[in-house]
């Protein structure tokens, strides 16, 4: 009897063990499960999750303005600019770098989106309400790098990346602080037609 009692006690000791065990490795699932959960400083940069698709995702980008419906999304690294824009137009979106009084000698970017084909052109004003003529067209060089876009639901959206300093007389060197811009955008696909709204603003790359 008395063997009999002991090896029943040691089956229940082992049997304790056991549960336990059970529950420290339940809890710990759990508590892992609610780590992974939470943010955490090594989240993906915009460099990792930015893609010219012509879609603009929360944390894509880290800054952003707007103006009335027009909307304009900003991230930059040591070398590049990534830009993103929204506007409630079927023709063209733009964004004017630095721009001078009115809009003689600016740097700008027009895209849009034409029977599902993306264009977007880097450009340069030449007169107070231009027109604007490709940079490579002057004698410069085009330096959109990437790009994409997409037209849906009366939006027209585009991205596009290119250098912070690009080293062409026709475009603005962007630099850490405040940079103005100029924004507009129109009904057309055309370049050469005039904006439907217009507007300047800036943004702070910090």
């Amino acid at each position: 009897m008395i063997v009999k009692t002991e090896v029943k006690r040691k089956r229940g000791i082992w049997k304790s063990l056991f549960s336990l065990i059970a529950v420290l490795a339940v809890f710990g699932s759990i508590v892992t499960s609610c780590q992974e959960s939470e943010p955490t400083p090594n989240m993906p940069t915009p460099e990792e999750t930015w893609t010219a698709d012509g879609m603009i995702f929360v944390r894509e980008y880290r800054g952003n303005i707007r103006n009335g419906d027009y909307s304009l999304h900003w991230w930059h690294d040591e070398q590049y600019i990534y830009i993103g824009i929204r506007a409630p137009a079927s023709g063209w979106v733009a964004v004017g770098f630095e721009p001078e009084p009115l809009h003689r000698e600016t740097d700008t970017v027009i895209g849009f989106v034409e029977n599902g084909n993306t264009t977007v052109l880097d450009m340069y004003s030449t007169g107070d309400f231009g027109p604007c003529t490709t940079d490579v067209e002057l004698g410069g060089s085009d330096d959109i790098i990437e790009f994409g876009g997409s037209e849906e639901d009366g939006y027209t959206t585009i991205e596009f990346k290119r250098r912070l300093d690009t080293d062409d007389e026709y475009d603005a060197k962007l630099t850490t602080g405040v940079n103005e811009i100029m924004w507009g955008y129109a009904t057309l696909d055309d370049p050469r037609q005039k904006h439907l709204e217009r507007g300047y603003d800036e943004i702070n790359l910090e």
